[in-house]
């Protein structure tokens, strides 16, 4: 099949390219180059947001599917609508599982649960952005998929409480820094490796009863925060000092930080996968998170290089370390 990604080489979609590939599909990325190609790609360097550049660049060809990993409003999915309809026989749109009812009614998530965030914007464009796709596919049969991830990383990434895609939190513990949870640290969370991810993603491609449906794909591997922090630590082979500090608390501090805390984090978050699991047979998966991290640590060992510190994160957590206890 001939795949299109819109992004394609970033924390998700890398690994769902890559697989995609490995099952011999013809790959497409339309992206600003700014990452790089992966091999194997057609790739259509111009800026997805600027649809006239898009339709020059597309000029007659079609696509089997077309997947957006990186409309974030409404905006987006409506200019996606224009640019594919008639050229792709399904859509796949990238939402967020944070969009699911928070507070949390249930602690297990199932695809039927209401999307409804008063707290993150971010999450509340995402539900608005679904709003209308679902709109659209009951009024011209516009073919839609949804797939919302959770908390997702890949090789290089330290999930945490300040975010998963820098060095700074581990730079911290193998400094002897304090390092700051939230809450009591035993709030449950689910997090994915973007392996196992792809695997159920590329299975959903092309498959005719994903149309007009929506699945979370997620691991069943389900940590508390602490023991994700120390889980970290542990594959540092340091120990650990954590501050339990409330979400409220930080929000309040750094209100930025503290939507996605309030809108996500702080609650008890598992899933359940019978849907995904019910359309892709045998799919698992099969990545734990001990295992992700030692892969993390391993990558970053391979590129020294990026083994970098974000100051203002760095600054924004003595903040906060400050006002607690001063």
């Amino acid at each position: 099949m001939k795949h299109l990604f819109i992004g394609g080489t970033g924390n998700i979609s890398a690994d769902c390219t890559r697989e995609a590939l490995r099952r011999g599909h013809d790959v497409w990325h339309i992206n600003r180059g700014n990452r790089g190609s992966i091999d194997g790609v057609t790739t259509l360097c111009v800026d997805a947001k600027n649809a006239d550049a898009v339709k020059a660049a597309l000029k007659d060809e079609t696509f089997d599917t077309v997947t957006d990993f990186i409309a974030f409003t409404k905006e987006d999915v409506e200019r996606d609508i224009e640019l594919f309809r008639g050229r792709t026989r399904q859509f796949v749109f990238i939402s967020s599982a944070s969009a699911y009812h928070k507070p949390v009614r249930s602690y297990v998530i199932t695809e039927s649960t209401p999307l409804h965030n008063p707290f993150w914007t971010y999450s509340q464009n995402k539900a608005l952005c679904e709003q209308h796709l679902v709109d659209e596919y009951r009024a011209s049969s516009f073919p839609i998929t949804i797939v919302r991830p959770s908390h997702t990383y890949s090789d290089g990434w330290f999930p945490t409480t300040f975010g998963s895609s820098d060095y700074t939190i581990v730079a911290r513990i193998l400094a002897g820094k304090p390092i700051i949870v939230h809450g009591d640290g035993r709030s449950l969370w689910t997090l994915t490796h973007t392996e196992d991810f792809a695997r159920a993603f590329v299975s959903l491609l092309g498959h005719p009863r994903a149309i007009g449906e929506a699945y979370h794909i997620t691991s069943d591997d389900v940590l508390d925060w602490e023991e994700i922090h120390l889980t970290i630590a542990r594959a540092l082979g340091r120990e650990i000092e954590i501050v339990h500090i409330p979400s409220d608390f930080i929000a309040a501090l750094e209100p930025s930080r503290g939507a996605g805390l309030l809108g996500d984090k702080a609650f008890s978050v598992v899933f359940d996968n019978a849907k995904i699991k019910s359309l892709v047979p045998g799919w698992n998966a099969v990545i734990p998170f001990h295992e992700g991290v030692a892969r993390s640590l391993a990558w970053r060992e391979a590129h020294p290089e990026t083994k970098l510190t974000d100051q203002s994160l760095e600054a924004e957590i003595e903040r906060i370390l400050a006002a607690w206890r001063p």
